[in-house]
């Protein structure tokens, strides 16, 4: 039996990773919609004037992001292991190098809300000046990937 008779239908087992995922990725938007809940309840309560109501809402943000992060790649994996999906033409995957562009792309602003939610959360200065500054060499060197990938294709 030739390999190719294996290995073909063989590719359907990246359904487990994109079920799996599909699953975060729902708990995850529900852990989001419960967060948001809690943040507007602090609203109505008179709490929206403190830094903490700003890394309350920073902390939402980023839970939407990462659920974002979970559902592009289950959408990649599905495209590029099982077949096409009808999906905007942004969020088509053909290629590894798509995925890995489309998950830098959201990864830089996780990483800009975290650096914003880690400035408002330090006490000592030079802990915020450390925190900002590691997220902004992180958000540089992703972006660097995400230049150097573009280059590439050209």
């Amino acid at each position: 039996m030739p390999l190719s008779k294996v290995l073909g239908p063989a590719r359907y087992i990246a359904i487990i990773a994109v079920i799996g995922l599909l699953i975060t990725s729902v708990a995850t938007f529900g852990w989001s919609i419960a967060r948001t809940v809690l943040f507007v309840d602090d609203l109505f309560q008179g709490k929206w004037r403190s830094d903490d109501q700003v890394v309350s809402l920073l902390k939402t943000i980023d839970t939407y992001l990462l659920a974002l992060v979970q559902f592009i790649i289950v959408i990649g994996l599905y495209e590029l292991f099982i077949g096409e999906l009808d999906v905007p033409q942004w969020l088509k995957i053909d290629s590894l190098d798509d995925l890995k562009k489309s998950i830098v792309d959201i990864l830089v602003i996780f990483v800009a809300v975290k650096g914003i939610e880690g400035l408002l959360k330090q006490k000592d200065p030079l802990d915020a000046l450390t925190f900002v500054g590691a997220s902004a060499s992180l958000i540089l060197v992703l972006t660097l990937f995400r230049i150097a990938k573009v280059a590439d294709k050209k």
